[in-house]
C-alpha cells in the first residue's frame, strides 16, 4: 500500500488521477462544459428538423428535390418563382457556353490540352487565363443575363407576398 499523505485528498486537485494521468469528469467546470455541450447539440438538431422542414439540405436540390416537398405545397407561388428562375440561369449558361466555344475555340482546345497531365500547373493556370480572357464578353453578358433571372426570380416574389 502506498503511503499518501491527507494533504494529498483535500487538495484542489482532488479529480485528478495520478495512475493514469487525467482528471476525471467530475469537477464542476467540466460538468458545465458537458451540459453546454449537449445543448447545443440539441438546438443543432432543432434547427436542422426546421430547415429539412423547409427543404434546405444542403444540395439536395441538385439532387432532384427542389425546394423541398412541404415548400411547394404550401408556397406554390413562390416555388414557382424559383423554378422559373433557375431555368431562366440554366439557359443563360447554355448560351455562355454557346458563346465561348464559337469565339474562343483555339483557347478551349489549348486548355483542355494543357490542363489534362496537371491542373496546378502554371501552363494551365496561364491556359485558362487566356481562355477566360477570350470569353470576357461572353461571360460579361452571362452575368448579366443571370442578374437579370435573379432579379425577375426577386420581383415574382414579392409580387407573391403581395397576392397573399
Amino acid at each position: 500500500m502506498q503511503n499518501t499523505s491527507r494533504s494529498e485528498y483535500d487538495s484542489p486537485l482532488r479529480g485528478f488521477d495520478r495512475k493514469y494521468g487525467g482528471k476525471c469528469m467530475t469537477t464542476p467546470k467540466s460538468q458545465k462544459l458537458f451540459v453546454a455541450l449537449v445543448a447545443l447539440f440539441m438546438l443543432s438538431l432543432g434547427f436542422s428538423q426546421a430547415a429539412w422542414a423547409r427543404g434546405e439540405r444542403g444540395g439536395a436540390e441538385r439532387r432532384g428535390f427542389p425546394g423541398g416537398v412541404l415548400q411547394q405545397l404550401i408556397f406554390p407561388c413562390q416555388t414557382e418563382c424559383r423554378d422559373s428562375a433557375r431555368d431562366c440561369v440554366e439557359g443563360a449558361e447554355s448560351e455562355g457556353v454557346t458563346c465561348i466555344q464559337g469565339a474562343c475555340a483555339t483557347q478551349i482546345q489549348s486548355a483542355q490540352t494543357t490542363c489534362a497531365t496537371d491542373r496546378t500547373s502554371q501552363a494551365c493556370k496561364d491556359a485558362v487565363s487566356a481562355l477566360r480572357t477570350c470569353g470576357d464578353s461572353c461571360l460579361a453578358t452571362l452575368q448579366s443575363d443571370v442578374t437579370a433571372c435573379r432579379d425577375t426570380e426577386q420581383s415574382c416574389r414579392e409580387a407573391c407576398e403581395l397576392a397573399q
